[in-house]
């Protein structure tokens, strides 16, 4: 039970992480180019910025997601390497508790 909770911590973790990190670079790739037009990438070509120039003069800003793949194996291996933080934490808990039992 204790290890199913902790994978959902982990995945919640993984996901937040993750999508902050998209919205981080798509905010970037907002204010990056400057109101150049074009479609620019970011996050390893998952997320996308694209400016346009409508034909009234005003300037069209679209935004989202161009690859999925890359955030999904971000989430993988968020998830994975927060797991592995929690594995080796127990196992220092577990060894700490072991070496204050021999001394005691």
């Amino acid at each position: 039970m204790k290890w199913l909770f902790r994978v959902a911590v982990s995945a919640v973790g993984a996901l937040v992480l993750t999508a902050g990190s998209a919205v981080a670079t798509a905010i970037w790739l907002m204010f990056a180019g400057g109101s150049t037009e074009g479609r620019r990438l970011g996050f390893f070509d998952s997320v996308f910025v694209e400016v346009r120039q409508s034909a009234d003069g005003a300037t069209q800003l679209g935004t989202g997601i161009n690859d999925p793949l890359p955030l999904v194996l971000a989430v993988v291996v968020a998830t994975v390497f927060i797991l592995a933080v929690f594995a080796v934490h127990d196992s220092l808990l577990e060894r700490r508790r072991h070496l204050l039992a021999q001394a005691e």
